[in-house]
């Protein structure tokens, strides 16, 4: 960006600056007062509203909705079966040099018990 552009650009964010700080001040009220205390300047009396179909509201919170009961678990028939002990043993850590202890692994899975990757 050209040294030229950039001071352009500098002197347009200072005056929006400038700008909006003057215009907050020359709109700010004479008398300052906290929230809830009473302006200085008395509000016009507006009439009350008539309003019949209005109902007062209550201070009384609804009370809390009754609980659903719990249903039952249910009661299995029969205890699960343990699954079928593999054919082939598990390897050991002290497998001989010589053997495929991942092999005799993938070997002894049942293709039906393996589950496919997630893809």
């Amino acid at each position: 960006m050209p040294r030229n552009l950039r001071k352009i650009a500098v002197i347009a964010i200072a005056l929006m600056a400038l700008a909006g700080f003057v215009s907050g001040i020359l709109g700010a009220r004479d008398v300052a007062y906290l929230p809830g205390e009473a302006t200085s300047a008395t509000p016009p009396e507006t009439p009350a509203v008539a309003a019949p179909e209005v109902t007062p509201l209550t201070t009384d919170p609804p009370p809390p909705p009754e609980p659903e009961p719990e249903p039952e678990p249910a009661k299995p028939e029969e205890a699960p079966k343990p699954p079928p002990e593999s054919q082939s043993p598990a390897p050991t850590a002290r497998t001989p040099a010589g053997q495929d202890a991942v092999g005799d692994l993938i070997q002894g899975a049942d293709a039906a018990t393996t589950q496919p990757p997630p893809y």
